[in-house]
């Protein structure tokens, strides 16, 4: 019963937690093409930056040592990404920079989150990015509607010469009896003469 009880409080305070953070998101918007940048509270010389991946699973961006000193954990995030002291600034801004970062320090050897950022487009960017959904949406019904198209005039063309072939073979057929069967025709002929031959005689 106790570890029953120890197990809700847990999933209590786990809830409690994250809704606690979630209201702690600092929302900031940006016009594609732009650099924007996040600026974290925290005045610690010694600050890390993630940025979500997905659900729940967050990567690190780097590392600030002082206002001049910063360090990246994968060489491709040094090109998007640039880190001066409690700032952070995402480069080049594309739809796929929508996502949530935190800026964290460490305490007792585990990172802690003191800040969290929702990037976002701009309301005329994200009419355009709806846009250019929609119209990637109307084109991919457009293909699929004449592949189909294409698909079926080709089954009735396979369908109309199979039974033109099926009729032209059927008409073929009797003729090539003939040819086969010639000795059996001359035989036959060679009888109905006969007779008639004799007939005349």
């Amino acid at each position: 019963m106790l570890k029953l009880i120890m197990v809700l409080l847990w999933m209590i305070l786990l809830v409690f937690l994250l809704c606690a953070e979630a209201e702690n998101v600092t929302k900031v918007r940006g016009e594609l093409g732009t650099n924007v940048t996040l600026t974290c509270s925290n005045q610690t010389s010694d600050r890390y930056w993630y940025m979500e991946i997905h659900s729940q699973f967050r990567a690190c961006i780097g590392r600030s040592f002082s206002s001049a000193d910063s360090t990246y954990y994968s060489p491709g995030f040094e090109s998007k990404f640039s880190i001066l002291g409690n700032k952070l600034v995402i480069k080049n801004y594309t739809a796929e920079d929508c996502r949530l970062y935190f800026c964290g320090i460490k305490r007792r050897g585990s990172i802690h989150f003191v800040e969290t950022f929702h990037l976002l487009l701009d309301a005329s960017n994200s009419n355009l990015l709806k846009d250019c959904i929609m119209t990637q949406f109307i084109l991919m019904i457009s293909v699929s509607v004449a592949a189909v198209i294409i698909l079926i005039m080709g089954g009735v063309l396979v369908l109309l010469c199979s039974r033109k072939n099926k009729s032209s073979k059927q008409v073929e057929e009797p003729s090539a009896h003939i040819y086969e069967n010639a000795e059996t025709l001359w035989a036959i002929q060679g009888k109905v003469i006969q007779p008639y031959r004799a007939r005349h005689h």
